[in-house]
């Protein structure tokens, strides 16, 4: 279905997503970073088909709500002039960030598990067990995410396309969206073009790896550590101290902002504080560096 969906695409788009297709180079990295395996020029014809089904979509949606509800003209034009025009831009949007947020995602994936799977790798490449095998073992434990899907994808280059270990490892450090994870299979690539000591390579890249997540983690721990004063302070001392102060004033009663004291009190305690508080862990889930 996606395959007649993207021909489709290619048909109707691109020669425009030819000539648009230089606008949209700085998504090219995040592209073939985020394992969609689509070319740039595709993405553009992709997108603008799905831009121009989403604005016909909302278009007859208008239509067909017009014909059941009747209703008036000024909202009907209004509803006709802008809401396929914000529906079809939202939608675009979301097509242009969608490889960036995915191929951020894997590169989080990849620098989160790599100390540990280098620490793998070191103590399987000590027992004298070949690259390839060694790429092959990895790919079997699901627990490393993104690096266990690219050393699957070692070993498809290898055993499907013949390409030679070093080229494999070459092709699959090109597509990683992490500099850390690139360099390290560079490294080894260069390792063992050159006939070099692999086992001490990766013993080396190990320790490394692991000393630079303990920083990563104690960088964290004390960012934690602000962010938790910074919620006592503005999302547990603050309004109980405003809440404190608008029972007092809801003696005398009167108004704020054209809501009675009770009203206000209610607002903060059963709107303003519960949106603040997902906010604030929305916050943090979004910083947090998956260590």
């Amino acid at each position: 279905m996606f395959g007649f969906y993207q021909k489709l695409a290619i048909t109707l788009f691109d020669p425009i997503s030819r000539r648009f297709e230089p606008s949209f180079q700085p998504l090219k990295p995040h592209l073939r970073g985020s394992g969609l395996d689509i070319n740039l020029r595709t993405w553009i014809s992709i997108s603008l088909l799905t831009v121009l089904l989403v604005y016909t979509f909302t278009f007859l949606s208008i239509e067909v709500l017009n014909i059941f509800l009747l209703l008036e003209p000024f909202t009907y034009f209004y509803f006709l002039a802008f809401i396929p025009i914000l529906t079809s831009a939202f939608s675009f949007v979301l097509l242009y960030i969608y490889p960036i947020e995915k191929a951020k995602s894997i590169q989080k994936s990849l620098d989160t598990n790599l100390p540990f799977a280098l620490a793998h790798m070191s103590a399987i490449a000590s027992s004298g067990i070949p690259p390839e095998f060694m790429f092959e073992m990895l790919s079997e434990f699901k627990e490393y995410g993104e690096i266990s899907r690219y050393a699957k994808m070692i070993v498809n280059n290898m055993h499907v396309l013949g390409m030679s270990s070093v080229n494999a490892i070459k092709h699959a450090a090109r597509r990683s969206p992490s500099k850390l994870f690139k360099y390290m299979l560079l490294g080894i690539a260069s390792t063992m073009e050159k006939g070099g000591n692999l086992v001490e390579y990766l013993k080396v890249m190990s320790e490394k790896a692991l000393f630079e997540y303990r920083i990563r983690r104690e960088a964290y721990l004390k960012t934690l550590s602000t962010y938790a004063d910074l919620y006592t302070g503005l999302l547990v001392a603050a309004p109980l101290m405003i809440l404190a102060t608008l029972a007092v004033m809801a003696i005398v009663g009167g108004e704020i902002l054209g809501m009675t004291i009770g009203d206000l009190m209610n607002f903060i305690t059963w709107v303003l504080l519960p949106f603040m508080n997902l906010a604030f862990l929305l916050f943090v889930h979004i910083t947090y560096p998956g260590i």
